[in-house]
Parts: C-alpha cells; structure tokens; sequence
C-alpha cells in the first residue's frame, strides 16, 4: 500500500515529467547588484531583457536600475501571497510559454526576501526554476572574511523585536562556525550590546555598504571593540561572527 507522502512524491514526478513535454515558459531567478550597478552579469541583463515581465520585491526600487541598462520589460511589484491563488497568473502565463524573471530590491532573490514564495508555489507545480546568479552580501562578507566558511549559518535580518532577535542570536551560539545576518542600521545599538553579551570574546566583521563608495569591512577582535569603535552609524550593515571553536585570527593578528 503506497503511504500518502509516497503518492505526493509519485504524483510530483508525474507532473514535472509532463512539464517536460509541454512547451513552458521560463521562471528565472536572477541576482541584482547590492550596490555597485556595475555588479551585474552581461547574461543576467540579456534574461532580464527577453523576459515577458521582471517579477519585483518593489518595482519602484527596480525600474531605476533596469532602465541604467536599457531593460525595457514591464516591471510588476510580487506581493507577499495573501490568498492561495494570487501566483496562479504566473503559472498560466508560463504554460502559455511565458517568461519571468524574479530580482530582489538588491542582491539574490530567495535568501532574505519575500522571493521564496513564488519558487516554493512553482516547486510545488513541478516546476524547476532556474538561477542567475551573481552580487550577494552573505557571499561577499565571507569572502573578505579570512574565516573558515564552512559550517555557516545565515540568519537574514534579525527580528525587530527585542526579545526574539535575543533567541535567535541564542540559538546560533550553538553552531561551531560562522553566523551572518543583516541589520538595521536604527538598531546597532541594541545589537551590539547583545553581541557583547552573548558572544564577548568572539570576533566579528562588520560590512558597511558593501561594494558601494564608501564601503568598510570592518576587523573586530570582540564585540566590545565594536562597542568603543563603533562603524559609521549610515548605509546597510552586514555582520559576521566567528563562533568556531578552533579557528581565529587573533594570534595572526597580534
């Protein structure tokens, strides 16, 4: 007897191999810069052009930077799903051979946005999206790092509440690796105080405005370090912790 995970899974197959045969448009997932327009790959721009529409965290924040590169295709700003159909225009259009190509307002889609909505609405029809990959500020913060990469663990923004932003810092003490988040630059104060707390004798790199002008990646040998040097309190902040357990740059540094 097939249990019912079994016949999801069958099902699944069955309907990605029928996509197959069909002739089906392309959903394209495709990284932006992060600040620096010029951080943008030459196929990147070409999927972007001979997409049918460009499927936006926030136009208004897009268009700019696709009008820099002569990208004329319609924009349209993808809202957080707030009924189960709200992608099912996307699908048809898709199977009516349609293209879409997705951005974020800066970076990779899908890491620390709203994107991830629509692929999992899209892996759930069988369907395989495809990447274009390019600018991310997790990538770019451990490699300028000099820190072992791998485990690491990625929290996105922390939460704006207090209290949770304090349990999600709590729970990423326990990994043996790096830890990568962003934050607000409103809300540095309350972190850092929190950095010194829970992770007083651990270091960190701060990255300020990363590939932008006035970009830093800032070297600190402790949370209280940040504290009486605190970066320019402007731009967006990207923060790695190295919480390995054997690994440090300290006696390198000394």
């Amino acid at each position: 007897m097939v249990v019912p995970v079994q016949k999801e899974s069958i099902l699944l197959a069955a309907t990605a191999k029928k996509l197959k045969e069909k002739t089906l448009g392309e959903f394209y997932v495709v990284a932006t810069p992060i600040g620096n327009r010029d951080d943008i790959t030459h196929r990147a721009i070409q999927i972007l052009k001979d997409s049918d529409t460009v499927l936006c965290e926030d136009a208004r924040v897009s268009i700019p930077l696709l009008r820099h590169w002569q990208i004329e295709t319609p924009a349209k700003t993808l809202h957080k799903p707030n009924t189960e159909d709200y992608f099912d225009w996307i699908w048809d259009g898709l199977q009516a051979g349609k293209s879409y190509s997705l951005v974020s307002d800066a970076g990779t889609p899908g890491l620390s946005d709203p994107g991830s909505h629509v692929i999992r609405y899209l892996r759930a029809k069988g369907f395989e999206p495809k990447a274009i990959p390019g600018s991310s500020a997790l990538a770019s913060i451990i490699s300028i790092s000099g820190f072992q990469a791998n485990p690491t663990i990625f929290l996105g923004f922390l939460s704006e509440k207090k209290g949770k932003k304090r349990t999600q810092l709590e729970k990423a003490r326990e990994t043996d690796g790096l830890i990568v988040f962003y934050e607000s630059v409103h809300k540095l104060p309350v972190l850092i105080d929190m950095l010194v707390e829970l992770f007083p004798e651990n270091e960190l790199i701060v990255g300020r405005e990363l590939t932008k002008i006035h970009e830093e990646s800032i070297y600190y040998k402790s949370p209280m370090d940040c504290k009486e040097k605190p970066p320019l309190a402007k731009g967006e902040f990207t923060f790695l912790i190295n919480n390995h357990s054997k690994f440090s740059l300290k006696a390198s540094r000394d």
